[in-house]
């Protein structure tokens, strides 16, 4: 396991910062065996251990699970929870973040894998789930995906509810070939299956790409990353009703420019239920945007620009990943490019109390043994320590594989 310790001062759009990265574990060409191409961010259990997926690497290739866990004295140590075998019988290339139950058992997805169909000839991906027994881990695959209307490759992952329903977006597939959101529902004779939406490109959206996010009410928040009445995106709500369907609405439709194109990063909310989210591009620069949707007493959501990323020529990020809160209300995230050298950054946003954000940029990736290219959001800890993942740099000669890092501000 490769470490470093970088202490970092820059300066972004008037706001200094400072703070030590530590890589926890390198993976790469040098490091097949452990996994390659950190496509997704980490989770965090109650003990302190982390949890994440390769896409490629692992014994056969097709990716892994694995968890970090923290040696006393400092360091981390990795161990491979499994390795994806790939073909029908099994899911290959994990792409999204997982999840966690309340019994400690993971949940995700595969894009490729298990069963093949006429768009998706490697496999139309699965559902896992991983369930810790006696020393290892036992992997079981809750669904494949078909492919045509029941949708295929599922670049986002799970969100659960109280009742142990998974809910999920595929990319491709639906009854009108524009991506699907579906429900798992587990029973006595196996998870059952239900499309709940099928997006049909303008003006409703097409190619859900994240993850969607569940409210108290039970209504699903997400993003497209096409479709709308400007092919560039919507944030779309879909609404349980009394007869056992889900309605779609559209929240807001992107325009490009000011307002921003192109969300891959789904949506968060916070107590009053609002939304916040980025898109990839837009913005005066076309780096992408930080934005909020308020919702309106009278119906209908309003937008609300947070910031505009400016790119490498103004030492800020580009192309903004997911952002989350910490307890005092900041928002956090990292940009998978811009930065003094172009590999991305951490930052932060911090409200005013005149109720604007500053954003302030945590940390600049070199591309070096710090990592290069974070494509996934983060997650912090009790002490504010932040974690996450990049998908490429490491260790000298080793550029390829991604870090697992730690930074604390």
């Amino acid at each position: 396991m490769h470490k470093i310790a970088v202490l970092f001062l820059i300066l972004a759009n008037g706001a200094w910062a400072a703070g030590t990265l530590k890589v926890m574990q390198s993976f790469g060409t040098g490091n097949l065996r452990e996994g390659s191409d950190l496509y997704a961010g980490l989770i965090l259990d109650s003990q302190g251990n982390l949890y994440g997926v390769a896409e490629s690497g692992g014994t056969r290739g097709a990716g892994v699970v694995y968890e970090l866990s923290p040696i006393t004295g400092g360091g981390w140590t990795e161990t491979v929870l499994y390795n994806f075998k790939g073909g029908t019988e099994d899911g290959a290339s994990p792409h999204a973040t997982l999840i966690a139950d309340s019994a400690g058992n993971l949940y995700g997805t595969t894009v490729s894998g298990g069963l093949t169909g006429k768009t998706c000839r490697t496999g139309c991906g699965t559902v896992f789930k991983l369930t810790p027994a006696s020393g290892h881990w036992q992997e079981s695959v809750l669904h494949r995906f078909t492919g045509g209307a029941g949708g295929a490759v599922p670049y986002a992952g799970v969100v659960m509810d109280s009742a142990g329903n998974l809910y999920g977006a595929t990319l491709d597939g639906g009854a009108a070939g524009g991506g699907a959101v579906y429900r798992l529902t587990p029973g006595s004779a196996g998870w059952e299956q239900s499309v709940l939406y099928s997006f049909q490109g303008r003006p409703d959206g097409s190619a859900p790409y994240p993850t969607p996010v569940l409210d108290a009410a039970g209504n699903l928040y997400g993003t497209t990353n096409a479709g709308g009445a400007h092919n560039l995106g919507i944030v779309y709500m879909l609404a349980p009703q009394s007869d056992g369907t889900w309605t779609e609405h559209v929240l807001h439709t992107f325009a490009g420019g000011a307002d921003g194109a192109n969300p891959l990063a789904g949506v968060i909310l916070d107590r009053r239920g609002n939304l916040y989210g980025t898109t990839s591009y837009g913005g005066t620069s076309n780096c992408g945007i930080a934005f909020k949707l308020v919702p309106n007493p009278a119906g209908g959501w309003t937008e609300r620009l947070l910031h505009t990323f400016l790119g490498v020529t103004a030492y800020d990020g580009e192309n903004p990943n997911g952002l989350v809160f910490d307890a005092h209300g900041n928002l956090y995230g990292t940009t998978t490019g811009g930065g003094i050298d172009n590999p991305g950054t951490i930052f932060k946003m911090t409200r005013n109390p005149g109720g604007a954000w500053q954003e302030t940029v945590l940390y600049s990736f070199t591309g070096g043994n710090d990592g290069a290219y974070p494509s996934s959001g983060v997650v912090l800890d009790p002490a504010g320590n932040i974690y996450g993942t990049t998908l490429w740099g490491g260790p000298s000669g080793d550029t390829t594989g991604g870090v697992a890092f730690q930074f604390t501000p």
